[in-house]
């Protein structure tokens, strides 16, 4: 047969992270991030629920998540590995590292092999900028609690998508808050620095806690009338009550939702399950679901992530790669 004669061609893209920040803007991220979740919303993604692998149990400070997805509109499938490592501050590294694979969706031929990192960053914060544009009765004041890498990915983004005229901090660090309102020379509008949590949330129209705390970050009296509240951290980041009492309760997945987060514990007594959920972030921008219904409500979101927006985000990437031309490094995988 014709294979004899001629072997088909394996080549794959590795794409560092120079490359991957080049082919993708912030505007970029919010952009295939939005789309991505209205076609899971519309059934045109398939992604089984992240497994994770900790191997702290044989004496390894550090675990790892495994999150496939294949993207239809986007022929692209792929997966996600991302994880959290212990000795990595100490390398100088930051302690989640991730990596996306993306393969051929028809043969399974590598295709590339993409630095995950600023993806795992940008695309963490597109989330709370997407949902603040869908869910925020108003954005005027913007309270943050957590001032980290994360966070600055999510008012960067969020910058891109909503009018903000006061953005308050909260952190535990000092320099953590001096060093964030740095990375915002020419922000158009002004930061606060607030003392306690109670200061920063009492008024604000949105509450982000992006922590790895696992305590009662925001107290469900804080929370006004019309207030969004948005939890992004891997543990519990509010008081029961902030949930318990929101009008609605909003999630970018379900299946993923009950099992980590801020509702974990919630979802261990019992009192949320999948039907808890009155807003699925999907449904709404597929159209199949309504989201605010009311300025005066409050709504709780909580917001876990999912690999299918790593795995567009790369393919996005690889798509404008080839359009470009440019010669990028491939490797050919029968050598």
């Amino acid at each position: 047969g014709f294979l004899s004669e001629e072997k088909m061609e394996q080549k794959a893209y590795i794409i560092g992270e120079e490359t991957v920040r080049k082919y993708l803007t912030a505007e970029d991220v919010i952009d295939i991030c939005e789309k991505t979740w209205r076609w899971y919303g519309e059934g045109k993604v398939v992604m089984p629920n992240k497994i994770t692998t900790d191997m702290s149990s044989l004496g390894v400070a550090g675990w790892f998540n495994s999150m496939p997805a294949y993207i239809a509109p986007l022929d692209t499938a792929g997966l996600k590995l991302v994880g959290g490592y212990d000795g990595n501050k100490a390398l100088g590294l930051p302690y989640i590292k991730a990596n996306v694979v993306l393969t051929d969706p028809r043969t399974g031929i590598l295709k590339a092999l993409v630095s995950g990192d600023y993806i795992n960053d940008a695309r963490t914060g597109a989330q709370p900028a997407i949902m603040t544009r869908m869910l925020a009765a108003s954005t005027d004041v913007v309270c943050i609690i957590g001032t980290g890498l994360m966070a600055y990915y999510s008012l960067l983004c969020m910058s891109k998508t909503v009018d903000i005229k006061e953005v308050r901090l909260c952190d535990i660090s000092e320099e953590a808050k001096d060093r964030f309102i740095a990375r915002f020379p020419d922000a158009p509008f002004k930061f606060v620095k607030c003392k306690t949590n109670e200061e920063g949330c009492r008024g604000a129209d949105v509450i982000i806690t992006v922590t790895n705390a696992n305590a009662d970050l925001v107290e469900e009296p804080w929370v006004k009338e019309g207030g969004l509240v948005m939890t992004m951290g891997s543990f519990r980041e509010t008081s029961f009550d902030v949930v318990r009492k929101a009008d609605k309760i909003a999630v970018d997945q379900v299946g993923q939702s009950l099992h980590r987060g801020n509702v974990k514990e919630l979802a261990e007594m019992g009192e949320i399950t999948a039907d808890s959920f009155d807003i699925l972030v999907p449904d709404v921008l597929a159209g199949k679901a309504v989201g605010r219904t009311d300025p005066k409500e409050r709504i709780y979101a909580q917001i876990i992530g999912t690999g299918m927006l790593d795995v567009a985000c790369a393919g996005l990437v690889l798509q404008r790669i080839a359009q470009s031309g440019e010669d990028v490094f491939r490797f050919d995988m029968t050598k």
